[in-house]
């Protein structure tokens, strides 16, 4: 007896040895990755900073060839779809966007509304960075906001964020991503989020901003927790209206006893609504990141067709736009989606990727997180700079607290909304803006 007890305890020991060294393991390749990312920025060539004109780029013979083009299309048969397409972005929506662009889009509407923000480039390593920069009062200079996009998205969805945070004296400064909006695409490959965290960085150092907030949704989440991990003593605060910088067997696993137990999951009944509904969950996520699959393998292969094809782009670019503002994400619920996001907006968008033939180069940003950044991006925490996370109703995936609290070691906000999405800052401004400046005022 005496034997097997003291055999049991020793392979208890062994194990956890085992364990500890395999997380010691992790832990100084952590380190090491982000000792290599800060040689790698400090290595950089910088230039100085210009100001931009979008209308230098967003040119009307741009959007006359794009018009022309759509109008000269094959009209996308509906091939007796139903009623709400389970194949993939319905042709009702792909015509209605591009009968919109081709007969009532306002193309002077968009540079009229970028023109109201002051532009600039800078070029930081590889990457000719443009940035939209709005100084606010002198009160509140001191704490600038940063304001970070992902895909397939742009600068322009904060076209009615920035103004309510510059009426308020904030600073703000937003950039676009590599290959998005008005920064061009990288001639150099492997630009991956945690590149793009270390341009951003240096960029606000460039601008004499030592210490900033940032807020960020998609890769902007990302980013921003990359920036908030490798730069804690820069970043005073960090935002984020996307919650699942980690997503691995442990929050699969607290879904699935949530289903079941819920009371040993959840902390309040709101929290038990806003994630537990998961029937149909499998279906939804497997055809919502069948993009994600593509460009983290092949990204080329699509992008050739959508710096070609605005019809392309409408269809690849466009349909998440709406897909991801709309219920639970459902794209059966498309046109409630669009409604949510705005037809402008879509035609907006596209519009934006067409004139700057950038949208190979965003897809790229997948193929280079998923080789380069995955096991880094999956294991880091951040233990103690201020952390605020906004939850929308339609947004792609939703986390608890507490699973949060593996990655956000510090939590001083978690709230929920009754309605928004992905792309908040266009179908909840007023929400998303006041969690940000509430989180602000509770840091400092």
């Amino acid at each position: 007896m005496f034997c097997c007890l003291t055999l049991i305890g020793g392979l208890v020991l062994f194990i956890i040895f085992i364990v500890f060294l395999a997380k010691r393991k992790k832990s100084l390749r952590i380190q090491n990755r982000v000792n290599t990312l800060k040689d790698k920025a400090n290595s950089w060539d910088e230039s100085e900073v210009i100001e931009f004109n979008p209308r230098t780029k967003l040119l009307e013979d741009d959007f006359n060839e794009m018009t022309d083009r759509l109008k000269k299309r094959i009209v996308v048969p509906n091939l007796d779809e139903p009623q709400n397409s389970p194949y993939g972005t319905p042709a009702t929506y792909v015509n209605m966007v591009a009968d919109h662009m081709t007969n009532s889009f306002d193309f002077s509407m968009v540079n009229n509304v970028l023109c109201q923000f002051k532009h600039f480039k800078t070029v930081i390593g590889d990457i000719n960075l443009h940035f939209i920069h709005m100084v606010g009062s002198e009160e509140k200079k001191s704490t600038p906001i940063m304001l970070l996009h992902g895909w397939p998205s742009t600068v322009w969805e904060f076209h009615k964020s920035i103004p309510m945070l510059v009426e308020q004296g904030y600073t703000v400064v937003a950039p676009s991503l590599p290959g998005h909006g008005f920064t061009e695409a990288p001639t150099l490959p492997g630009v991956s989020p945690c590149i793009v965290a270390l341009t951003y960085h240096k960029l606000m150092v460039k601008l004499g901003y030592h210490k900033y907030i940032i807020h960020g949704g998609d890769w902007g989440a990302i980013i921003g927790a990359v920036m908030t991990h490798v730069y804690p003593d820069h970043v005073i605060g960090l935002h984020n209206t996307l919650n699942h910088i980690h997503f691995g067997w442990r929050q699969v696993s607290q879904l699935l006893v949530g289903l079941f137990a819920p009371k040993l999951v959840y902390q309040t009944h709101q929290e038990e609504a806003f994630i537990n509904p998961i029937s149909g969950l499998e279906e939804r996520m497997y055809k919502k990141f069948a993009f994600f699959h593509i460009q983290t393998v092949i990204p080329d292969t699509l992008g050739y067709a959508l710096v070609d094809s605005p019809l392309g782009l409408i269809s690849w670019i466009g349909s998440p736009l709406v897909t991801m503002s709309a219920p639970n994400n459902d794209p059966k619920q498309w046109r409630k989606g669009l409604i949510n996001y705005g037809l402008d907006n879509v035609c907006a968008t596209v519009l934006i990727f067409w004139a700057m033939r950038n949208a190979q180069a965003s897809l790229r940003m997948y193929y280079d997180f998923y080789w380069n950044d995955r096991e880094y991006l999956e294991n880091f925490t951040i233990p103690t700079v201020p952390v605020a996370i906004s939850n929308f109703p339609n947004e792609i995936i939703h986390l608890t607290k507490f699973t949060s609290w593996r990655t956000f070691n510090n939590i001083k906000q978690f709230t929920y909304h009754d309605h928004g999405g992905h792309f908040s800052h266009l179908d909840n401004t007023d929400g998303v803006v006041e969690d940000l400046t509430t989180f602000i005022h509770k840091i400092q």
